[in-house]
């Protein structure tokens, strides 16, 4: 009996050896550990600007001729109203954990506040502005011919996809997020799809291709408007292929940061090492300042000096609805929101933006020549992301003077 007891304690002692060093796996740069410790952190700004210690990436190279916004930043004196209530800028960032804030007008900042800890070089998480990144790729891969076609299939460059739903889709239906796949995008629902492919991709180092590939069409693509993270990471895929295997992180690189002058950056993948894939659908680490610069080259027509970066009808045609479903109050019913090709459009006006998870966002009003960017570790977000829209409209108002 007492070899019994010697032998199961010594199976429980190497089993718990072994899940813990699983956990934290000493030999590694990241850990399931220390993902999950993140995901249950109750305040999130200090994570979101140091994600490269938890979850692999690949590097991207700051641009060899790097650019900054002349500065004539003053007082603004944005407001607007919220039930009967006036509402300020001040107000807003002390509500929702806002670290970053920038107003561009006609190419000059004129608005700039860092919150909470944030620094000018701080390098923060997009979540899904990233997805407005893979758009801004797509549009440069259609313009050099890289891609045929946006009625073209996903299959016809992305390999991995060849015989599933996904591959049949068209990446026109992609951009759109209307691939009729069958998936559940709840953040915040235990067991959810994106939660069980966050899990598959940052705690157990799975191809983010081999995981996506398995989802099924329930409907007809080409319809109504469904937001799907996988739609995005197919498109990354498109982009691999497209490129003769090169990393989408290198694409950005020479196709966007190096022409408008960004900083260095990263992008979160889905494992360490060879094969590593970027998570197109998210986690873009990039400067403020960058991030505006990426909403400039839309405010811009795509053109950046004399170089053309992105075709010149692209920033309409990521801002157009493309159906009904899509027009503003109808995406998101019952909120004012639409969408078009991976960038949302507001309820009013010209605007359209880049929005991200807890905070994110990249502002675009062509009407008053204004671009802004903000980032955050708002928890709370997906409720108050329709005020983000009034502070947006009134930062910009008051910017351009109207």
């Amino acid at each position: 009996m007492r070899h019994l007891t010697a032998a199961l304690a010594g199976f429980v002692f190497a089993a718990l050896l072994l899940f813990g060093l699983w956990a934290f796996r000493p030999w590694s740069e990241t850990s399931p550990a220390e993902v999950i410790w993140l995901s249950r952190a109750p305040d999130r700004t200090a994570p979101y600007r140091a994600m490269e210690e938890t979850y692999p990436y690949l590097p991207i190279a700051a641009s060899p001729t790097p650019y900054t916004f002349p500065r004539d930043v003053r007082a603004l004196g944005a407001s607007w109203d919220r039930d009967g209530e006036r509402r300020t800028v001040e107000d807003y960032v002390a509500e929702r954990a806002v670290t970053g804030l920038m107003v561009v007008h006609d190419g000059t900042v004129v608005f700039e506040r860092y919150y909470r800890g944030e620094t000018p070089g701080d390098r923060h998480t997009s979540w899904s502005v990233a997805k407005s990144m893979i758009a801004t790729l797509i549009g440069r891969a259609l313009m050099e011919g890289r891609i045929e076609s946006l009625d073209d299939t996903a299959e016809t460059y992305a390999a991995d996809y060849e015989g599933t739903d996904y591959g049949a889709t068209k990446i026109r239906d992609l951009l759109a997020m209307s691939s009729g796949i069958g998936f559940n995008e709840n953040y915040e629902e235990t067991g959810s799809d994106i939660r069980k492919l966050f899990l598959n991709t940052f705690i157990f180092q799975r191809d983010i291709d081999g995981e996506v590939r398995r989802y099924r069409r329930v409907k007809p693509a080409g319809g109504a408007f469904e937001y799907l993270s996988p739609n995005t990471a197919v498109l990354a895929a498109v982009l691999r292929g497209a490129y003769g295997g090169r990393s989408v992180a290198s694409l950005a690189e020479e196709k966007v940061v190096a022409p408008l002058g960004m900083g260095a950056g990263s992008w979160l993948t889905d494992r360490h090492g060879r094969g590593a894939k970027v998570l197109g659908y998210c986690c873009l680490q990039l400067r403020l300042e960058d991030f505006a610069k990426l909403g400039q080259l839309y405010l811009q027509g795509g053109v950046v000096g004399t170089e053309r970066v992105i075709p010149a009808d692209w920033p309409a045609y990521v801002s157009t609805p493309p159906r009904p479903s899509h027009a503003p109050g109808g995406a998101l019913p019952p909120s004012e929101l639409g969408y078009g090709a991976h960038f949302w459009i507001a309820g009013e006006g010209s605007a359209y933006f880049m929005m991200g998870y807890n905070g994110q966002m990249v502002w675009i009003d062509p009407e008053r020549r204004v671009v802004i960017a903000m980032t955050g570790a708002d928890r709370t977000f997906d409720t108050s992301e329709f005020e983000a829209a009034s502070l947006m409209r009134a930062l910009a108002s008051a910017a351009a003077g109207r």
